[in-house]
């Protein structure tokens, strides 16, 4: 005969035994859900903070413009593309400059413009340079230097508004 006691004493023994795995796999399962959580919660933050590290060496770009009196056309170009614009007026470097993406020289002198290209040239190699060339016979000097070379100063701003504004075939 059947023993009923020990049918049903095997019986719970199996429901228990299923039951603790079925909460273990509630467990785990919940476990590797709030871990892929956190990794996505840490991803977002680290995309976060290099879209706030980009921002900051953004603000920090700068424009040095030598040679020129201050053109609030200009200025106003490089604000729109987030770059702060420094105006030298005499042969020595502002401290602070960290970041120089730009450098123009447009005096009436090839000697100091030439100079100021060629001290920012190898300070700041991935700068872009221009210059205003006032004499023909030293226009050797300025495409020896690397620099992107014009002959009078409203060619010189026309250029750096189409660059600016992103019109690369104007530039070419």
């Amino acid at each position: 005969m059947i023993n009923i006691e020990k049918v049903r004493s095997i019986y719970f023994e199996r429901v228990i035994y299923m039951m603790t795995n079925l909460l273990l796999g509630v467990i785990v399962t919940g476990g590797i859900l709030y871990g892929l959580r956190l990794m996505n919660k840490l991803d977002d933050w680290r995309m976060e903070e290099r879209e706030l590290k980009k921002e900051e060496e953004a603000k920090h770009r700068t424009a040095v413009v030598f040679g020129m009196e201050e053109n609030k056309a200009l200025t106003g170009w490089f604000e729109k593309i987030g770059v702060e614009t420094v105006w030298m007026e005499g042969m020595y470097i502002e401290q602070g400059l960290e970041q120089v993406r730009y450098v123009i020289a447009a005096g009436d002198s090839d000697i100091d413009n030439l100079s100021v290209l060629n001290l920012f040239r190898n300070m700041y190699p991935k700068a872009e340079t221009f210059g205003v060339c006032n004499e023909r016979a030293n226009r050797k000097l300025y495409k020896q230097a690397g620099v992107y070379l014009f002959w009078h100063r409203e060619e010189l701003l026309q250029r750096l508004e189409l660059l600016l504004m992103e019109h690369e075939a104007g530039v070419a």
